[in-house]
């Protein structure tokens, strides 16, 4: 029996059992299963982007979407619904189960090298990453928005910093690419939040960090050769439906889901930046067809599909300040920093961080260590973990066929994640994380936490975990 490299550490029940009202739910996704989703707007705001058609031109048989889900060991909840033969798209819940986080196991790690390299540095990195094949896209110093590219080394089974390989110096040395946009950055993004590789382009998001007015509508950039980012033609910015709460991590839709969700990749953020009223208030997911973005020369907004998303008026946890002292699901501290489907599942898992579910979250507040934060923080220093949050795609496909709202649905499971590397008094939080679905190995980046280096070296550690559904 595998012992769980996961866990849930905090009170309370942080797994939700569903109930009849998961037939209901199923029925309306098979009815609309029986045509193939249109992506269209997100909302009726009056800052939304005018956004491109699109559709779906192909179908698939019932065969080949099971074939392509895997079957299933029953661990989630069954529905009772069979697929049905000749129907364009079978029911999903019946052909995948759902995941818990100790179906994840840890493999090994590695550590990252701290000389400036090119224009920037791994010290300070916010640890927004990509896997290529047997390399590692990063952004470099949080402030230099930056990229480079490394090898990944062998892998050790250690938790031990001395322990580990360090990457050998970067196949391609940082450089930026923000300001190299075909028409600029009028809107003087400055910060990267994902990156995916796209066949041999590379597909950016970025958002100013500081966005005061609440007002950018760009997002979006593609590099023509993720190879050659030195060299490479880069696109013109453009605005993705959604804006903001959708445009964050960028991750691939495994194939057998693809005609159900209707795109290729997910695309989404959550609150954790400044001027959270532009932010999804909880994780997001957008579906969005990224194979099409990098295949043409639009400048037209990029059509997106909400699956999950929330907001100041609607939030994951209406308590955000954690008053009531039960609220272990959301604060004003959380923030997911990836999310993506795990293949042969119907499980959507998003990472990241949370705090004061403890003690409570105040704004300039004088901590238990007498230190006085610049904004929310928790009243105990030391009450900040990472943590995890997994979502039934049952869930999100009821929303994208209206049966229900992005903002009414609840995760699964959730709590904090027990992650290795965590030395000295600060979190070493989850800054990124890329799924190798060739490997089967999930990579998290954990911001600053090789701090063996010197007092201002601390570059990310990458830690990898195979899933065992």
């Amino acid at each position: 029996m595998r012992a769980p490299i996961f866990h849930s550490a905090l009170s309370g029940a942080s797994v939700v059992n569903y109930s009849n009202e998961k037939i209901m739910k199923v029925k309306m996704i098979f009815l609309s299963a029986l045509s193939v989703f249109v992506l269209h707007g997100c909302g009726s705001s009056t800052t939304e982007p005018v956004e491109e058609s699109f559709s779906l031109e192909h179908s698939v048989s019932a065969a080949e979407l099971v074939s392509g889900l895997g079957s299933g060991t029953g661990k989630a909840p069954e529905t009772g619904v069979e697929p049905v033969q000749g129907a364009a798209l079978p029911v999903a819940g019946a052909v995948a189960e759902l995941i818990s986080i100790a179906d994840l196991s840890y493999v090994g790690a590695f550590a990252l090298p701290t000389a400036e390299d090119g224009v920037s540095t791994l010290d300070y990195s916010a640890g927004v990453i990509e896997v290529n094949g047997d390399s590692l896209l990063i952004v470099g110093h949080d402030q230099h928005d930056a990229i480079a590219e490394f090898s990944i080394p062998d892998l050790v089974a250690s938790t031990e910093i001395s322990a580990l390989n360090i990457a050998d110096a970067p196949r391609q040395s940082f450089v930026k690419i923000l300001d190299r946009a075909a028409s600029g950055n009028p809107e003087s993004l400055d910060e990267i939040v994902g990156l995916e590789v796209v066949g041999n382009a590379l597909v950016i998001n970025a958002i100013e960090y500081y966005d005061a007015p609440a007002d950018n509508q760009l997002s979006t950039l593609v590099v023509d050769n993720a190879s050659d980012l030195k060299n490479s033609a880069v696109g013109e910015f453009r605005s993705m439906v959604g804006l903001t709460r959708a445009a964050g991590w960028l991750s691939a839709i495994p194939e057998g889901w693809r005609p159900l969700i209707g795109g290729s990749h997910i695309s989404g953020f959550s609150s954790g930046a400044p001027i959270i009223g532009r932010l999804s208030v909880g994780p997001s997911a957008f579906a969005v067809d990224l194979e099409a973005v990098v295949a043409t020369a639009s400048t037209a907004a990029i059509p997106s599909k909400e699956l999950l998303g929330f907001s100041l008026d609607q939030p994951l946890n209406n308590d955000l300040l954690n008053e009531s002292g039960q609220n272990n699901l959301w604060t004003h501290l959380s923030q997911a920093r990836f999310g993506f489907i795990v293949p042969g599942t119907r499980t959507y898992m998003t990472l990241g961080q949370s705090g004061g579910h403890q003690s409570g979250v105040g704004y300039k507040v004088s901590q238990s260590n007498g230190n006085v934060c610049g904004g929310h923080c928790s009243f105990g220093a030391q009450d900040s973990y990472n943590y995890y949050w997994l979502w039934d795609l049952d869930d999100l496909l009821s929303a994208a066929a209206g049966a229900i709202t992005p903002d009414s649905i609840k995760p699964y499971e959730f709590g904090q994640l027990d992650l290795p590397f965590q030395t000295g008094t600060s979190l070493k939080p989850v800054g990124g994380a890329s799924y190798d679905s060739v490997k089967n190995l999930l990579y998290i980046s954990l911001v600053r936490a090789n701090n063996e280096l010197g007092e201002y070296n601390n570059p990310p550690i990458i830690v990898a975990y195979r899933i065992n559904p």
